[in-house]
């Protein structure tokens, strides 16, 4: 039975099984659960679909079914920002010493995703990466010279992948 005290089991799915749903859109009716699906930018045309259906107990206020202004999840009825994954940037020495372990970072740059993976790699292929899949790792260059240090950054929420290459000189 779709009720507010099941808010989580009943809706918790809509952002699984869709990229662009949004919670902000979904409000108790007297029906069930409804999505509400806009026509135009403005809101001003819409379509309701029950998302989750039956019964509602009358003391969980239920909104009627089609109401011109009913009460969504978040109370906003905004569209909540599509994920964006923008840029990556690296950091750390131009200039390490080499068998010797040093530190890069990774920053993500105006970015709003939360499932980000990282993939650290060297044109060194002996150079050896303390933790080769997360933000910041350390790296030992196997020799002296120059190499490229690429961070790779990849969402499948934002449907993207960034990465930044510097160059070092390895002494």
């Amino acid at each position: 039975m779709p009720q507010a005290s099941n808010t989580s089991s009943d809706t918790g799915w809509l952002k699984a099984i869709s990229d662009v749903a949004d919670k902000d859109n979904v409000y108790l009716s007297d029906q069930g659960w409804v999505y509400r699906h806009y026509k135009k930018d403005d809101k001003s045309v819409f379509w309701d679909e029950i998302i989750v259906a039956g019964a509602v107990p009358s003391g969980d206020s239920p909104a009627a079914f089609g109401a011109a202004s009913p009460t969504f999840l978040t109370g906003d009825g905004t569209s909540a920002p599509l994920p964006d994954l923008t840029s990556v940037t690296v950091g750390g020495s131009l200039t390490p010493a080499s068998s010797s372990a040093v530190a890069y970072t990774s920053t993500l740059v105006q970015t709003n995703v939360a499932d980000a993976t990282f993939q650290w790699t060297s044109s060194d292929s002996s150079a050896v990466f303390s933790a080769a899949t997360a933000a910041n790792t350390n790296v030992t260059f196997s020799a002296a010279g120059e190499f490229t240090l690429t961070c790779t950054v990849t969402s499948a929420d934002a449907a993207s992948t960034v990465s930044d290459t510097i160059t070092v000189t390895a002494s």
